[in-house]
């Protein structure tokens, strides 16, 4: 079941609780139901969210201007290019898939949805090209995230890069990266390897982590080496150094 249904099924048990209890309930007693309404929400709400992902887009949409839907998610996929180019790994767990105007995703997507009315605000306009759009705006003065620094900065990259550039350069340009080409029509773009091949492009450049591979292996000449139980727990130990 799709994360939109999850939350109009909640919504609904939520709508007949309500008449539920005010027919039938005094007050105090609908006091009580309002108040475990609330809390059943907010476990539901954390249950079907994924926070990184709403602090990214909330993110985007308090520094970008003009932001539908099809840029936002163009503009993250941006991101996850940067981030495992700079980082050796992802931004996100989304999935994006490859569809006829670039990759899409529709975990952005519902869960855009699911954050209006909250700290941003979608709205539907046009485009000065006249096409139909969601707008994603903040809808408050000031909100809360919790991002790394890192995120941020690949972020910032990414809006200052891509930020007011033409939808349509947007579109070329990811249609245009080898991971969009190297999937299918509908099919799931598959961040895996790139990521593999990123990660020895930074192990090759970084003289720390050279150095750190050479005595790794003097030590274990002299039966001093250390080993580890997976290749991430090798490579975090080498940035380490």
């Amino acid at each position: 079941m799709s994360i939109n249904s999850d939350a109009s099924c909640f919504q609904q048990e939520v709508r007949d609780l309500n008449t539920f209890t005010t027919l039938t309930q005094p007050l105090y007693v609908i006091h009580t139901y309002i108040l475990l309404e609330t809390v059943i929400y907010m476990i539901h709400f954390e249950e079907i969210v994924n926070k990184k992902l709403r602090d990214i887009i909330v993110y985007f949409t308090f520094k970008t201007k003009y932001l539908t839907l099809i840029r936002l998610i163009k503009l993250i996929y941006i991101a996850e290019i940067y981030s495992i180019e700079k980082f050796g790994r992802r931004l996100t767990e989304v999935d994006f898939l490859n569809y006829h105007y670039g990759p899409w995703s529709s975990e952005i997507d519902s869960t855009g949805e699911i954050l209006s009315g909250d700290d941003i605000l979608i709205e539907f306009d046009r485009t000065p090209q006249g096409y139909d759009a969601s707008f994603f705006k903040p809808n408050v003065d000031k909100t809360t995230i919790n991002l790394s620094e890192e995120d941020i900065s690949i972020i910032d990259n990414v809006i200052k890069e891509w930020g007011l550039k033409k939808t349509g350069n947007i579109i070329r340009f990811v249609k245009s990266t080898p991971l969009y080409k190297n999937s299918g029509f509908g099919e799931l773009i598959n961040f895996d390897e790139y990521i593999e091949e990123c990660r020895s492009v930074l192990v090759e450049s970084d003289n720390k982590i050279l150095s750190g591979v050479h005595e790794a292996i003097e030590e274990y000449k002299k039966g001093l080496g250390k080993t580890f139980e997976t290749k991430d727990k090798l490579l975090k130990h080498l940035q380490s150094l």
